[in-house]
């Protein structure tokens, strides 16, 4: 049950137009990877159980993205301001896949 419930969640978020939603993938998948770690906090789901797996592996595809969209950034230099935006988005990226393995070593 809280698996479905997990995949209803990233289903119903993930299909809202992301021109309405007027962000980037990137930034709408860590909205929905923000959402799930609340959820997991709260006691929606135990850790090593079918819905935290689920979890896991939307937190590694969300990690993927994040890392393609900062090559692609990083790619493009628009001034010392664009540089300093792309070491905090590499720092966050380390951060959050830190968090992650932190995470699957408690399952």
């Amino acid at each position: 049950m809280k698996t479905a419930i997990i995949i209803a969640v990233l289903a119903g978020t993930a299909a809202a137009p992301l021109a309405e939603a007027q962000v980037k993938p990137a930034k709408r998948l860590e909205q929905l990877d923000n959402l799930t770690d609340r959820l997991e906090r709260r006691g929606a789901w135990e850790q090593g159980s079918r819905a935290d797996h689920v979890e896991d592996r939307f937190d590694r595809f969300e990690d993927r993205i994040d890392r393609r969209e900062n090559r692609r950034d990083e790619a493009i230099d628009f001034g010392p301001l664009d540089v300093i935006e792309d070491k905090f988005d590499r720092l966050e990226d380390r951060f959050d896949r830190r968090e992650n393995r932190r995470d699957r070593r408690r399952g």
